[in-house]
């Protein structure tokens, strides 16, 4: 085993452990970290022995992930183990860490609460890195190609922390990886040398040999230098793009355990929000109004690909805010906030805003959202806001909407599902005259919960015929379930369907009231629809039964609420919980109630789901070189240009599964030598052994006759015959023999290992 290959094995390990390292900022344990070094060097020690055991590199990857994968299972399920092999009940625990592991990680910020599925699915994904990388530096030869999987576990640690990483977290691994370049490198320099070594000290052809890889070493190591230089340089001069993380709704936090700072990130979906447990106030406020006003954080009219994000195009919209209704048709109140941990540049403030005052940092307006915005994190500040509510005969008789804030968007509909939108809207808006009772008619229809769900689990997407998943919208019309962002959604939609500006709100409900104040929880995250009308401007409305009360002034004309709903005034109906605590999902029903099942929804779990991949990953990975195997047999059949090279194919490929059967012909032997070789020790009957000779015959006819004298019949005949011969020697011979031959034929290997070489050989081109 030479030195060079303990050495790259060796710096693929420390470059993988250094690459990983940084995730340990994302988490309030570094417990993983001696499960994930147990990892990285039993892929190194296993690809170590197998590449000095076998040339097949297919082979080494392979028992590479087969051990660390069940070092990793025995590790985390041990107990569902029988005779040491997985079990139904391993897969069924699988799944329950895979949910704890989501759940973790969509509720907590970072650095997070390591569970026992964080800590499985963590280690995971360090043995997957880990074979990667030794499969690329070590076993191809290929260390460029290894700096993929380490820049991916680095760039985990990137995206996710909140705050700008250690320096260290960067250079040590970019330096182990040059390393890994420079020896691979160097290996292949020194095999263009044809001189003997001795030759160096008589100042022959191998001292140009040493000079010349001095020479490379010292080149190579200011190339690296620099460019380790230009990656830690830059970023400082040139401009960063807002951050986006893998979950979206409210952002990340940067204290110990989860305290520190929240945000909204620019995508708007709050499930994450509304799932959070976390009981940290995110601010706490008085108020000289009244206490059912929801806390707007920004407001989007933009809708794109099924989703709400906060953008507009440049110079859309006036320079300043538009003037607020007459002071007829609102009232003026002071709202004061303390101990404020939402992320600049949000501020969150019932809408509209007349006059903030915010200390300690500069802020501005929107002029069309009239969102304020601060550039750095405040802990208090205190608002004048208007609680707009004019009268429905007002709101009856608005004219055209003509305000210079009302944007384009505001009236758009998205491509995909524009048609049932129209037709939804028509529906539901029948027998409404104008624009308010339109409004009105909207949000009745949506808040009737004998139509539509509340819930947090939307199920799985429906599908058209194609397969394909539906838009958002189209799916939340089958299903008729949803949480705040369908219901204000649709709201939205169907609003401007019917030619009213509409856009999408995103706040917090009033919060829970605590001795003189509220506060305000993550989970109290909430979206609703803005509707304009003309001398009133943008009004909120409220699809959402469960969330919150509709303003009074969209109730006229409307049947009273129902069970357990709430007008503005926060009382409610009955004796239901208080409209500024979140329902639980579903309140006990069944999820998916009211709407359609078929018959293999009940089957569709996350157990059986898992369940059904890992079967099909183990099935493929199974029968992936018998599939093979007859794929090329297949494609050489078609490929033959006359029956003579048909019959020779047919001979070739009996020969090799005789071969796989261990039945080979004795080299150099001539055609009926190996014919009678085969009849002799593959116990070939009477019946079997006349078959073969015919076989052989025509394969002679083929070769030496005129080609018009073989015919299609005999080359039929033919494929009968060896089909026939290939099931009596498999028969003969034993089962552990049969099953590799099954498994692993040689067809199939030759082919694998020919693209390899193929692939090869292109990358040498590229090179």
């Amino acid at each position: 085993m030479t030195r060079r290959r303990w050495r790259i094995t060796l710096l693929a390990a420390l470059a993988t452990l250094a690459a990983v390292y940084p995730i340990t900022s994302l988490f309030i344990s570094a417990a993983w970290l001696p499960d994930a070094a147990l990892v990285v060097g039993l892929t190194a020690a296993v690809g170590l022995l197998l590449r000095g055991l076998t040339r097949s590199r297919l082979l080494t990857v392979l028992v590479q992930l087969v051990v660390v994968l069940y070092v990793v299972l025995a590790r985390f399920t041990r107990d569902t183990f029988v005779w040491g092999l997985p079990t139904p009940d391993t897969v069924a625990r699988l799944n329950s860490l895979g949910l704890e592991a989501l759940e973790t990680i969509q509720r907590s910020a970072a650095p997070a609460p390591l569970t026992d599925g964080v800590l499985f699915y963590l280690v995971g994904a360090v043995a997957l890195v880990a074979v990667l990388v030794d499969a690329m530096a070590a076993t191809w030869r290929a260390p460029a190609a290894a700096g993929l999987p380490l820049l991916t576990a680095y760039l985990i640690t990137a995206a996710n922390s909140g705050t700008e990483s250690a320096v260290r977290y960067f250079i040590v691994p970019v330096v182990l990886w040059l390393v890994m370049l420079h020896t691979t490198t160097r290996a292949n320099f020194g095999r263009w040398s044809t001189t003997s070594v001795s030759d160096v000290a008589d100042g022959g052809p191998a001292s140009d040999d040493v000079s010349a890889l001095r020479a490379l070493t010292a080149g190579a190591a200011r190339l690296g230098a620099i460019a380790l230089l230009a990656a830690l340089v830059l970023p400082s001069l040139i401009y960063h793009f807002p951050p986006r993380y893998l979950t979206d709704g409210l952002g990340r936090s940067t204290g110990p355990g989860g305290a520190g700072t929240v945000g909204f990130n620019d995508t708007v979906d709050l499930r994450n929000s509304l799932l959070n447990t976390d009981d940290t106030p995110i601010l706490r406020y008085t108020s000289t109004g009244p206490a059912n006003v929801p806390l707007r954080v920004l407001a989007t009219s933009h809708y794109s690909n099924g989703e709400w994000q906060a953008a507009r195009r440049a110079g859309e919209g006036p320079d300043r805010p538009v003037a607020l209704p007459p002071q007829s048709d609102r009232r003026e109140f002071i709202m004061t906030v303390s101990n404020n941990i939402l992320k600049a540049p949000r501020l969150a403030a019932p809408y509209p805003v007349v006059t903030p005052a915010i200390d300690g940092t500069p802020f501005s307006i929107d002029p069309v959202t009239r969102d304020i915005r601060v550039e750095q994190t405040v802990d208090s500040y205190q608002v004048t806001y208007s609680d707009v509510n004019p009268p429905p005969s007002k709101l009856r008789s608005a004219g055209t909407p003509t305000s210079p804030d009302i944007l384009d968007e505001d009236l758009t509909l998205p491509d995909e599902a524009a048609a049932l939108i129209e037709d939804w809207s028509d529906e539901v808006t029948q027998g409404s005259d104008t624009a308010y009772d339109k409004a009105v008619a909207i949000q009745a229809h949506l808040r009737d919960s004998t139509r539509y769900s509340y819930s947090l689990d939307l199920g799985p997407a429906p599908r058209d015929e194609n397969g394909r998943a539906l838009d958002p919208i189209t799916t939340f019309y089958r299903n008729r379930l949803g949480y705040c962002t369908q219901f204000a959604t649709a709201m939205i939609m169907l609003a401007r369907a019917q030619g009213i500006p509409a856009r999408m709100a995103i706040g917090f409900v009033p919060g829970t009231r605590e001795g003189s104040s509220h506060i305000v929880k993550a989970s109290d995250a909430h979206a609703w629809p803005e509707l304009y009308f003309e001398g009133s401007g943008w009004l909120r409305f409220e699809p959402t039964a469960s969330r919150s009360g509709p303003p009074t002034y969209s109730l006229a004309g409307v049947d009273s609420p129902g069970p357990g709903q709430t007008t503005d005034g926060g009382q409610s109906t009955n004796t239901a919980a208080p409209t500024t605590q979140r329902r639980p999902i579903d309140e006990g029903q069944e999820l998916g109630t009211g709407t359609s099942t078929s018959w293999w929804e009940p089957w569709l779990t996350g157990t059986n789901l898992v369940i059904l991949v890992s079967t099909l990953v183990v099935a493929f990975a199974t029968f992936v070189m018998p599939l093979t195997a007859w794929v090329v047999r297949s494609l050489r059949r078609r490929r033959a240009a006359t029956r003579q090279d048909l019959v020779e194919i047919e001979w070739a490929t009996l020969m090799t599964h005789l071969d796989d059967l261990g039945l080979s012909a004795p080299p150099g032997a001539t055609l009926r030598t190996a014919r009678e070789r085969y009849i002799v020790e593959g116990h070939l009957d009477d019946a079997h052994a006349t078959t073969m000779r015919r076989v052989t015959a025509t394969l002679e006819r083929a070769r030496y006759d005129r080609p018009e004298r073989t015919t299609p019949e005999q080359t039929e005949g033919l494929h009968r015959d060896i089909r026939s011969i290939r099931r009596q020697v498999s028969s003969t011979r034993a089962w552990s023999t049969r099953l590799k031959s099954f498994l692993w034929p040689t067809e199939g290997v030759s082919a694998w290992r020919a693209l390899g070489r193929r692939i090869g050989r292109i990358r040498r081109r590229s090179t």
